[in-house]
């Protein structure tokens, strides 16, 4: 699957107004809570405009999950191309960005988790649109751990994935400064593969 939304998306500005629109919709207020009339009223476009590009909410809300991985992978690419740093630097530049985002006022949890919370047995195409991310998120991390170690860099992106999950469930019920420091933590857990 692309990791950007795909060429009709992109196309289309109606289409891209819908979902960026529905994204921050999604991301504030929730996926029940967020009706499609809200959505054509902040996006200002018709029914029909809507409809023409997605037939149900649910396809729209595929649309909106594949528009977060999209802008997730564009943030993640920043943190590999910087050059000058080691892969355990990234690791831990992602884990610095991480604390600061969780303790944003605006911060709502991570919208894939969000989405299999609200959707989980009732939307195949959902479930594995989270799958999905999720997964890209473990092999993101994977590729920067095999730099790192040569033995057990699954392990140890999982051990990763794991902490920077963790925290992000927790920072959206706590709604404040974590007291520990998770870029701390991921050091230690990264030295103990070195």
């Amino acid at each position: 699957m692309s990791e950007a939304m795909d060429a009709a998306e992109i196309e289309s500005p109606k289409k891209r107004k819908i979902v960026e629109t529905a994204y921050h919709l999604f991301k504030t207020r929730g996926f029940y809570a967020t009706g499609v009339d809200l959505i054509m009223q902040t996006a200002s476009v018709s029914k029909r405009t809507l409809y023409k590009y997605f037939p149900t909410k649910n396809e729209l809300i595929v649309s909106v999950l594949n528009y977060y991985r999209a802008a997730y992978a564009d943030y993640f690419n920043q943190i590999l191309a910087q050059q000058d740093k080691s892969s355990r630097q990234k690791i831990l530049n992602i884990f610095e960005d991480a604390e600061q985002w969780f303790e944003d006022i605006n911060f709502h949890g991570c919208l894939a988790v969000n989405a299999m919370g609200e959707f989980s047995g009732k939307d195949r195409a959902i479930e594995d649109s989270c799958i999905r991310f999720k997964q890209w998120e473990i092999d993101m991390l994977t590729m920067l751990t095999r730099d790192i170690t040569s033995r057990q860099s699954e392990e140890l992106a999982y051990k990763l994935f794991v902490l920077l999950e963790g925290m992000s469930a927790i920072a959206q019920v706590a709604k404040g400064k974590c007291p520990v420091n998770m870029t701390a933590m991921a050091d230690e857990m990264i030295k103990k593969y070195l």
